[in-house]
């Protein structure tokens, strides 16, 4: 298959018509992409903020898309599925972690942007086992960003195993806070939304969760020992001890997101009179994904996206860089 993208050559770079080959092995399947988001993360690694990024780069980690072919192995996909696919494209299915349904942490997995070209094309060809049927009652634009963030937001929450109508907390409410809020409000549980934007107090609302201003010291000060979780989806630099205070005794705290510089803590305030736990959240499993996918369906969980056509893929990636997206943008194919 001969596949037309939108490649970036060089750090920084443009997006330009791109081409490469790519065939479609025993336990593939080829998508014709319908829809790809581009992310605050796609641009991170157009920028090579981490390190790691592969030139020529096709960035874009979160796909939907419509199987046009299967290969000879593949029996639990078929052409004419509407799939999504995520960040992770391989894994070695023989390792530990792949044997206990952890394939996220596969020392052989493939990824977007690291290992393999992603969705900012025509075509992508993945494992079947890393190609999810979208259920039909799901937007096919709108459930773009649930593919990545949402699996983020969502295997990070379901680790912290929260009792019943927990008193909770999302930090940003963008791309993951916003799938965050929502996720943790039709788990029953009492959200609450610190953000720095009062305009997106409306939307919060809506959402289901409380806002509070997050620039607000009286607000802030009000809040310690109040939570039973926070989840920070800040990609920006803050001040983790302003959070931490605000768990209960053996509070949990989950990051799914960080700033570039290094963020202190103060070590203390895990042990100050309460046992307090940090953990950060890698992507999620197949199995994450899949739960994910169901409980999106069950509760009607979407992101709320702006829709652009592919060819204006460079003024998007200019939009999403500029922070001129009230929450997600998506392309269309």
């Amino acid at each position: 298959m001969r596949i037309k993208a939108y490649g970036i050559k060089q750090k920084a770079g443009k997006a330009e018509p791109f081409f490469y080959e790519r065939n479609v092995g025993d336990n593939e399947v080829g998508v014709k992409i319908l829809y790809c988001a581009i992310a605050r993360g796609d641009t991170q690694f157009i920028n090579n903020d981490w390190g790691d990024t592969k030139f020529p780069l096709v960035p874009g980690h979160e796909i939907v898309g419509i199987i046009e072919e299967i290969g000879s192995h593949v029996s639990t996909l078929k052409v004419g599925d509407r799939v999504g696919v995520g960040y992770q494209q391989e894994a070695c299915f023989e390792c530990a972690f792949c044997k206990s349904g952890n394939e996220q942490f596969c020392a052989q997995q493939k990824v977007i942007g690291v290992h393999c070209f992603g969705g900012l094309a025509e075509h992508i060809v993945v494992d079947n086992r890393f190609a999810f049927k979208l259920p039909l009652t799901l937007h096919p634009a709108k459930s773009v960003p649930l593919l990545s963030s949402g699996l983020t937001v969502y295997s990070g929450i379901v680790r912290a195993e929260l009792p019943a109508n927990s008193v909770v907390a999302v930090l940003g409410a963008g791309g993951l806070g916003h799938l965050a809020i929502q996720f943790l409000n039709k788990m029953g549980h009492k959200v609450y939304a610190l953000s720095h934007s009062p305009g997106k107090k409306e939307m919060i609302n809506q959402l289901g969760a409380e806002f509070i201003l997050s620039s607000n010291s009286e607000s802030l000060s009000a809040l310690d020992r109040k939570f039973d979780f926070i989840i920070s989806t800040l990609n920006v630099d803050y001040d983790p001890d302003a959070f931490l205070k605000m768990l209960k005794p053996q509070g949990k705290f989950c990051v799914v997101a960080s700033p570039l510089t290094k963020q202190p803590i103060s070590i203390g305030l895990l042990y100050d009179y309460a046992q307090r736990s940090i953990y950060g959240n890698y992507v999620g499993s197949r199995r994450n994904m899949s739960d994910m996918l169901d409980f999106s369906e069950k509760h009607n969980i979407e992101s709320e996206v702006d829709i652009m056509p592919l060819h204006k893929v460079n003024e998007a990636i200019e939009r999403v860089r500029e922070g001129k997206v009230k929450i997600r943008l998506v392309l269309e194919n």
